[in-house]
């Protein structure tokens, strides 16, 4: 995520805050200096940030000046869009479902960090943003941390695997997970990961919240359950106050003993990790099985119309199907020996260079231990008497399915 602003200081700044997931809670920033007198405003100047002897990230913003900015962490962002609607010059624009950008002028009011509702942006010095200990190193497929039992999580699940067995308690995840992520992008608190990933969050907004006084007992239950403390009680009239933000998770809704608050939420799409790497055309696909032969590791299956099973070419009495690696990177978490990783890989699409997650193997340190064979939730990985290739079944987006398919239903996405 990526928090542009700037500021009427002796130059124009711009800097971004990028929090990487590969070293989190450690912020990468970036300040870019366009002076007004001599320099064109497409010719950047990179101008470095330090932290200062109070530990407070100051920006150098022109030689010998040296300015305190905002920070932001994102993991902790639940994205409702509120610091957008405070800020009095419009600096902040919240674009697109994968990425904030924020961009304009700066005038450090702290409206923005007054009113996010998670505490996620902040002042060095003055306050500082909410912190969030994620190591996700060795947490396995599914990691649930500081579950607040709001169920939020277990309707987007497309496999039912998700129980929540009492409002207020933590979700169990069964074995028919299939390691999608939907949970993970959905949940407002951060508290469910999948293959040790950090999600990508869907965006969502709440079409009203509303609160019935004549129904209220003034029982504080809302109160109480709020994760983020943002209901309050007025005990003047023995009532609460609902929050103008809120995380959305409708804790305080489930728990209401007289059905005194309502809200709805618009969710906007979620992006299950099947949704890019390999696409398939079901109306094209006529169950060959070419991919299956050609592909080098194994990672797709498939069952012709003839009863053929490839690429054991075996026969079967099961319908013809197609089954393949999702590269969702269960197998990759309960790795002990990191003989499978979750890798970067550029791929061309419509003639443009993208990058999408593949599965990266490396035979030498591979103790052919099997837990990457019970991790997998589509049975895809399994041993070989290859020595080369003890471990198969995982995708690493080489292609060659692509060329294989004579129906041209494959395709990268």
């Amino acid at each position: 995520m990526t928090f542009y602003c700037s500021t009427t200081y002796p130059a124009f700044v711009i800097f971004s805050i990028t929090n990487s997931i590969f070293n989190f809670p450690t912020y990468s920033i970036t300040t870019l200096l366009f002076s007004k007198e001599g320099i064109a405003l497409d010719t950047p100047l990179m101008v470095q940030s330090s932290w200062n002897s109070n530990g407070e990230v100051e920006y150098e913003i022109a030689e010998g000046v040296t300015q305190i900015r905002l920070v932001f962490n994102s993991i902790l962002c639940d994205s409702c869009g509120k610091c957008e609607e405070v800020c009095p010059q419009e600096t902040i624009k919240v674009t697109g479902e994968k990425l904030k950008e924020v961009e304009g002028f700066c005038v450090m009011c702290q409206k923005c960090v007054d009113i996010c509702p998670v505490d996620v942006i902040g002042v060095p010095g003055i306050k500082e943003p909410a912190e969030y200990d994620l190591d996700l190193k060795g947490k396995g497929p599914v990691y649930i941390k500081d579950c607040v039992g709001c169920g939020t999580c277990v309707e987007p699940c497309p496999v039912n695997a998700i129980t929540l067995e009492e409002v207020g308690s933590p979700v169990t995840v069964n074995d028919d997970c299939i390691r999608c992520g939907l949970c993970s992008q959905t949940c407002p608190w951060n508290a469910i990961f999948i293959s040790e990933k950090v999600p990508v969050k869907r965006s969502k907004e709440i079409t009203s919240f509303t609160f019935d006084s004549a129904k209220c007992i003034g029982c504080n239950t809302c109160v109480e359950a709020c994760p983020g403390d943002f209901i309050s009680a007025n005990s003047a009239s023995l009532t609460v106050a609902i929050p103008s933000v809120c995380a959305a998770c409708g804790l305080c809704v489930k728990l209401c003993p007289v059905d005194a608050l309502e809200i709805d939420i618009e969710w906007g799409e979620g992006a299950p990790v099947d949704a890019e790497g390999i696409g398939r055309d079901a109306e094209k696909c006529d169950f060959i099985g070419a991919c299956a032969n050609k592909c080098p590791t194994e990672a797709i299956r498939v069952v012709t119309k003839t009863g053929m099973s490839c690429p054991a070419l075996v026969e079967t009495d099961a319908e013809p199907s197609f089954t393949s690696c999702i590269r969702c990177g269960a197998c990759a978490s309960v790795c002990s020996n990191d003989a499978l990783k979750v890798e970067q890989y550029e791929v061309a699409i419509d003639g443009e260079p993208v990058v999408r997650d593949r599965i990266a193997f490396n035979p030498s340190k591979c103790d052919q231990c099997g837990d990457c064979i019970e991790a997998c939730p589509y049975d895809m990985i399994h041993k070989t008497d290859n020595p080369k290739l003890p471990i198969a079944g995982f995708c690493t987006l080489c292609g060659q399915c692509i060329q294989a398919c004579p129906e041209d239903a494959l395709c990268y996405k």
